[in-house]
């Protein structure tokens, strides 16, 4: 739906019109229950072929139908296509439906049967019919059969009930309304909210702006302090207001840059640009259902009227919570979400979606965009109602394509299909049945890894498989037993076993998924270990499946810190040729910031037992010109437990804060708390790429150094070997874009947690000596080129001292 200023009109389809109008009763995920589907769409499609081949009368097929009304001072076009007219006496109108289960036998649905008196309304009008045939046939699709439900009406009938759903929509239409003719003007014209910009941010300004409005794809680089929050998210907020896009999409993977963008959003709306923002929350934060909350087989299965009361009449009352809170607000955090659906008692999550599409600015997690599974289909599938006139603002995208990998990848188990066998009551025969002769299936692999059997020392077999096609005739295996399991499920609610049906069902419909998408860019890993068999399916190169689904929006902006180099990104990110690539300096001063490296110990893993004390000493010598916070990192936590052991015993009265594996919530808060500005001489240990390495922010004297230990290079594997085997074949640089891209990206943004304010000033060690080569050195960015390099740990004091005396002359 949308408002057409020109011509004072409200215009949209019949089908968002009917679902709009005819929205009621409960929320219900249960298989079988979904309201979006691409097997389903194929299905319709199938259904619609198979009909109209049983059709001999006279008749037309997609007829286009649209129709003018007012309701009180609103103005409304509504178009559709009917699926056929018989030219009978007198005229039948014809829709068709696709159907399964006992959906064939029930009433039909009243969006269905809404949507065919739309057209024989519609068809009444234009040709001054007094009455009118309906018919809905309805196709099953199990066994192609069909069932005719047919209808004689007269005009004034169907007059009525069309104005009673125009009236049901009013709402929305009025929404739509007060956006077009006062909302985004508002955004059009609306101030930048700051009273100066940053060095280099107007050059993001001006680069983001120009990019979206020409549909443009940009990559960009931009050091920490120059603004790239709202550098995107301004120029973004000014095209929706041109009518250029529809919708802003601020996609982040963490919750601290969500915060970020919500709050640059608000002071946007202070500016005068009034645009309503959404922040969507997982459905785990959100849930108010114990019980679901508590359920190892996962919280969907209670999303059903009969397992929670938020999912009961949820569509009945839904349209209030909607009224009530875009009359109370304009933004609205995970706080707000909950508060008002508690006044409901609605299910929050489901409630912050249906929010959403009256929102203008959403700010969610990456997998709302990008994740084959759960990305918003209401926005992104292929007949949604806004196309793809959407700008994606993607934070941090330095971790997209790791994301994207995994979004991707999927795996199964012979011994989990076994399990599940085990858990069933008596009497399941047929289930049974299914799932042991898929779990023999699933064993059979064994072959597959006849030339790379091994026994080892405990007398486990083991034994692995690598292919780049996939194993077609297994697939249709799981996808025949995925009916079989959801049937099931439909027929067995609360009975024992249901829970890990659900899973494993879940667990084969994403196989099935990622399927789909599997080609070139793919790899099958067989692993057999004693008896189980583990099949995956595993995402190598992210680049085409991200490419499609940036192709969702008109335009996207992918911006972070650390985009070096940037050829690198813009390919696995799917920017692909005619992407846009911007590289910012630092808006800080240099004379704040000392790069050194010291470049005369090695810590490869085989030189480390001999580099402990080394790195001991090179650490006093970092810290020992100035008192403060300092953080070391690196590349695993033995590493780091024998240089902590060492520097210990050296210097037992330096206090040290310990990164420690599965730290909790409350114990990393509790390690970022220690880091205080009380004048202590403090260090952290902590790992290379782990959570305190990128996302943290210790501005100010929190934190005024950081030694980096090592390259980043993540540890050879065999995944990493396959990677870079793959990358040798399709862009000859295997091992840079394994190892050497991924690596120096994590150092970059350990480094990048020094330099956080304007007035900040800090040093950063850099240790090993691959940095004195000029591969490595190719990879600084520019606002290192001021980086020194020292032989030993006496000549990086002499290098640190010399900076915190030079900046204490200056202050």
């Amino acid at each position: 739906m949308r408002y057409d200023v020109e011509r004072a009109v409200v215009m949209l389809s019949v089908r968002e019109l009917c679902s709009l109008a005819t929205a009621g009763g409960d929320l219900d995920l249960r298989p079988g229950k979904s309201r979006f589907s691409n097997a389903r769409a194929m299905q319709g499609m199938e259904a619609h072929k198979q009909v109209r081949a049983q059709i001999h009368e006279r008749y037309d097929c997609e007829v286009p139908l649209t129709d003018r009304s007012f309701l009180g001072d609103l103005a409304f076009e509504v178009k559709g296509r009917a699926d056929g007219v018989f030219y009978t006496d007198p005229l039948t109108v014809h829709e068709i439906k696709s159907v399964s289960g006992r959906a064939f036998d029930l009433p039909p649905v009243p969006a269905h049967l809404a949507q065919l008196k739309c057209y024989a309304h519609f068809l009444c009008r234009a040709r001054g019919l007094a009455e009118i045939r309906i018919r809905l046939t309805l196709y099953r699709i199990e066994d192609g059969k069909t069932r005719h439900c047919d209808a004689l009406l007269d005009a004034s009938e169907l007059e009525e009930f069309y104005r009673d759903l125009l009236s049901h929509v009013e709402f929305f239409a009025r929404h739509q309304r007060e956006r077009a003719t006062v909302r985004l003007p508002s955004a059009r014209n609306g101030h930048f909210p700051y009273s100066s910009v940053r060095q280099g941010q107007d050059i993001l300004l001006k680069e983001c702006y120009r990019d979206i409005r020409a549909g443009k794809r940009l990559f960009a680089e931009a050091p920490t302090g120059t603004g790239k929050t709202m550098s995107s998210l301004y120029p973004a907020v000014r095209t929706v207001g041109e009518g250029i896009c529809d919708k802003i999409f601020y996609l982040t993977a963490k919750a601290s840059t969500r915060r970020e963008a919500f709050r640059a959003a608000r002071d946007i709306f202070e500016a005068g640009s009034h645009l309503r923002t959404v922040v969507l929350t997982a459905r785990e934060q959100l849930c108010q259902n114990g019980a679901a909350r508590n359920d190892p087989a996962g919280i969907s299965r209670h999303c059903n009227p009969l397992d929670c009361p938020l999912a009961k009449g949820y569509y009945d009352r839904v349209g209030n919570a909607l009224a009530c809170a875009v009359g109370e607000q304009s933004g609205f955090s995970r706080s707000a979400i909950l508060d008002i659906a508690a006044r409901f008692g609605i299910c929050p999550y489901e409630f912050q979606l249906d929010l959403s599409e009256l929102c203008d600015i959403i700010i969610c997690d990456y997998n709302y965009a990008f994740d084959p599974q759960v990305y918003l289909r209401r926005y992104f599938e292929p007949d949604a109602a806004e196309g793809n006139r959407y700008v994606f603002l993607v934070d941090e995208a330095h971790n997209l394509g790791d994301r994207a990998c995994s979004m991707y990848s999927a795996e199964l188990d012979n011994l989990s299909v076994l399990r599940v066998c085990e858990q069933l009551p008596e009497g399941e025969e047929k289930l049974r049945r299914s799932l042991e002769q898929l779990s023999r299936s699933m064993h059979g692999l064994r072959r597959l890894c006849s030339d790379n059997l091994h026994t080892d020392t405990d007398g486990v077999e083991r034994g692995y498989y690598l292919s780049r096609n996939p194993l077609s005739e297994l697939q249709e295996k799981v996808s025949d037993t995925r009916l079989v399991l959801d049937a099931w499920l439909r027929s067995h609610r609360g009975v024992e076993g249901e829970g890990a049906v659900y899973l494993l069902a879940a667990a084969f419909k994403r196989f099935e998924l990622i399927s789909e998408h599997y080609d070139e860019r793919f790899l099958t890993f067989v692993e057999l270990e004693g008896e189980k068999r583990t099949l995956r399916l595993i995402c190598l190169d992210p680049s085409r499946v991200l490419d499609e689904g940036l192709s969702r929006a008109h335009a996207a902006v992918l911006f972070s810190a650390t985009l070096t180099p940037q050829d690198y990104f813009a390919d696995v990110l799917g920017g692909g040729k005619g992407a846009v690539r911007i590289s910012l300096p630092s808006p800080f001063a240099v004379e704040n910031f000392c790069p050194v490296a010291l470049t005369s110990v090695s810590t490869r893993f085989e030189d480390r037992a001999k580099s402990y004390k080394r790195i001991a000493s090179c650490i006093a010598a970092t810290v020992s010109a100035k008192q403060g916070n300092y953080i070391v990192y690196f590349p695993s936590y033995q590493y780091l437990a024998q240089v902590h052991a060492a520097f210990s015993e050296r210097y037992p009265s330096v206090v040290t804060v310990l990164q420690t594996p599965s730290m909790t919530a409350a114990q990393r808060d509790a390690f970022l708390d220690a880091f205080r500005d009380d004048g202590t001489l403090r260090v952290g240990f902590c790992v290379l790429g782990g959570s305190f390495s990128e996302g943290v922010d210790l501005p100010g004297k929190r934190l005024i150094g950081t030694v980096i230990v090592g390259t980043g290079l993540p540890a050879i594997s065999n995944e990493r070997n396959i990677l870079r085997e793959y990358y040798d074949v399709t862009r000859e640089r295997g091992y840079d874009y394994a190892y050497v891209y991924p690596g120096m990206n994590r150092v970059l943004q350990a480094a990048g947690r020094v330099i956080r304010r304007e007035d900040d000033c800090g040093v950063v060690v850099l240790i090993d000596d691959r940095y004195a080569t000029p591969q490595m050195q190719a990879l600084f960015p520019d606002h290192w080129n001021h980086m020194q390099y020292a032989e030993n740990p006496h000549e990086l004091a002499e290098i640190v001292d010399f900076f915190w005396k030079g900046r204490k002359k200056l202050q």
